[in-house]
């Protein structure tokens, strides 16, 4: 049990959490990087110092630590009784170098879509500032982060969920509380009332809708046709005639 099942799991879990801190830390670097592209390299910050500091450290950390920690890309018992299924974890399927390099186009792919549709959305609208700007991509690249687990995840359980809702719930209260408390502070980054701001604007909640799911489809797409063409554990289903809802989903 401790090689089939834990064995197993702890690779398969260890490959997932490798896998989404390299998309997870892309995704964010190029967003700045393209900031950067129209400031003329000035070193202007997109998101408030704040966020940039709390975005990996705080807002996004709780479903990483779900999915690392509970995730199951075979149920025990099946692992158990299919000893032949451990073969997929030696032959290090799960962690492959196409594997790495689809999580980085991935993360290229939503740091342009994060970036790009709300760089346009704003760009004609006189009323909105470079806060609100840099408020909407920060709340963007919160939530798709969030989701994004659920995509790159095996076994959604009550643990991944309840991290995904109390990251939430974290990163709004602390958007909150510090917008409506931080008049003049760090070094004159002042995000007094900017989320508040934000939040009564219908531009706002469309861009951000918009942007997290064309960010998630690609990925989502290539879950349905791995899945259904290219997954090991799937064909093992077909040549048994198991019908599970459990798939590998480390692409």
């Amino acid at each position: 049990r401790l090689l089939l099942v834990h064995g197993a799991w702890c690779f398969t879990r260890t490959s997932e959490l490798i896998l989404y801190t390299f998309m997870h830390n892309c995704s964010y670097v190029f967003v700045i990087f393209y900031h950067q592209l129209f400031n003329g390299f000035s070193g202007a910050a997109t998101l408030h110092s704040l966020y940039i500091l709390l975005y990996s450290s705080l807002f996004t950390v709780l479903p990483q630590c779900a999915a690392a920690l509970f995730d199951q890309h075979v149920p025990a018992k099946r692992a158990l009784h299919e000893p032949q299924l451990y073969k997929y974890t030696l032959h290090a399927r799960c962690y492959r170098m196409w594997s790495y390099w689809i999580n980085i186009i991935d993360a290229i792919w939503q740091s342009t879509v994060i970036f790009f549709i709300a760089y346009y959305a704003y760009a004609n609208n006189g009323n909105i500032d470079a806060s609100v700007f840099g408020f909407s991509i920060a709340f963007s690249m919160t939530i798709t982060s969030m989701i994004h687990v659920i995509l790159q995840t095996t076994r959604i359980d009550i643990a991944l969920i309840s991290s995904i809702l109390l990251s939430f719930l974290v990163f709004l209260g602390f958007t909150l509380i510090f917008d409506a408390t931080c008049v003049v502070c760090l070094n004159g980054q002042s995000p007094y009332y900017i989320s508040y701001v934000a939040f009564r604007q219908g531009i706002f909640w469309l861009t951000n809708l918009f942007t997290i799911i064309i960010a998630l489809l690609p990925r989502f797409f290539i879950k349905c046709i791995y899945n259904s063409t290219m997954n090991p554990l799937s064909r093992t289903n077909q040549q048994h005639n198991i019908s599970s809802l459990t798939q590998d989903t480390h692409v």
